[in-house]
């Protein structure tokens, strides 16, 4: 057990979301001083989070200054890509310009700071058995911010900011939103169940590959990431499979305790669709030995569990 005194800080931002939550729950604190922070009109009632708004300089330089932490995860973002198309300047400003004030205020205390960035599978556009050597292609606006971001996380290395950069494919789980659509169909589902709306599901393509990793396999991949990962890189975080929705929607009928119907419906499909998005995690998965343990189907019955309770 490290001592009190020799013990690393390490501030998480966006602590109170989806990712950022299940972090912080696994996230020792016999290893690190645990600071997580929280954009101020969602402070969880329980826990010990600081409010924080990554748009707010001011607000930055004094929470840094209060707990002068060695390392920055930084979660908080606007994080759906169909969230990225409604509200692109909310998607840039706390993207692009969130990023930079944190840069900002690390750069301010003068210290060695490691600031880990997390962005996305999405600067690809999308293929199979993409490595981090891919070429670059930006689909939609959550990707362009990242990528932005991204840049911006390099440009801050001769400040003395040791900078890791973590591309994450898409994961789900309990708390993660119904921006996203496995969580919609669970939450439909459950809704169905207890009589709340018509057995019918009304979604857009079906048929698209993501990997769907099971969140607490992202998380601790995130954990081991802090101490392994080399600064002034990329990684992957992917489990290297692709699932369809089709393939996940057969799962929910099976779990399901009624039958229901599902429809295309053309006002849910993207502007810009992906057909597949799977990664490929060797880069990773050579330097900390992380690989998935949770099933496709356990992370589906855990995600409708999660909604039975809820609704």
């Amino acid at each position: 057990m490290a001592r009190k005194d020799t013990m690393k800080t390490i501030l998480i931002t966006g602590a109170e979301g989806f990712v950022g939550s299940h972090l912080t729950k696994a996230l020792k604190e016999v290893l690190y001083k645990i600071v997580p922070t929280s954009y101020p009109l969602l402070l969880p009632k329980e826990g010990k989070y600081i409010p924080m708004d990554i748009l707010s300089l001011e607000m930055i330089d004094d929470v840094f200054k209060s707990h002068k932490p060695d390392i920055i995860f930084h979660l908080a973002a606007v994080s759906s890509v169909s969230k990225s198309f409604r509200e692109l300047p909310l998607t840039y400003n706390t993207n692009v310009m969130g990023t930079v004030n944190l840069l900002e205020a690390a750069k301010a205390l003068k210290k060695k700071i490691r600031f880990i960035f997390v962005s996305t599978c999405e600067v690809y556009g999308g293929a199979n058995n993409l490595s981090e050597t891919a070429k670059t292609v930006l689909k939609n606006p959550y990707a362009v911010s990242k990528y932005a971001a991204e840049l911006v996380c390099q440009n801050y290395a001769i400040y003395d900011i040791e900078y890791v950069i973590l591309r994450p494919f898409t994961h789900t789980g309990p708390g993660q939103s119904k921006d996203f659509v496995l969580p919609t169909i669970a939450s439909q589902i459950a809704e169905i169940e207890k009589g709340k709306r018509p057995p019918l599901l009304e979604l857009g393509n079906i048929n698209v590959r993501r990997e769907f990793m099971n969140i607490q396999d992202v998380v601790n991949a995130y954990a081991l990431a802090i101490k392994k990962c080399k600064s002034g890189n990329i990684y992957n975080i992917s489990s290297n499979k692709g699932h369809t929705i089709a393939e996940a929607l057969d799962i929910f009928k099976e779990l399901s305790k009624v039958d229901f119907e599902i429809k295309t419906d053309p006002t849910k499909m993207r502007k810009v669709d992906i057909s597949i998005l799977v990664g490929n995690g060797k880069k990773f998965r050579q330097l900390t030995g992380w690989k998935p343990k949770f099933r496709f189907e356990k992370t589906i019955e855990d995600l409708l569990n999660y909604w039975r309770a809820k609704i």
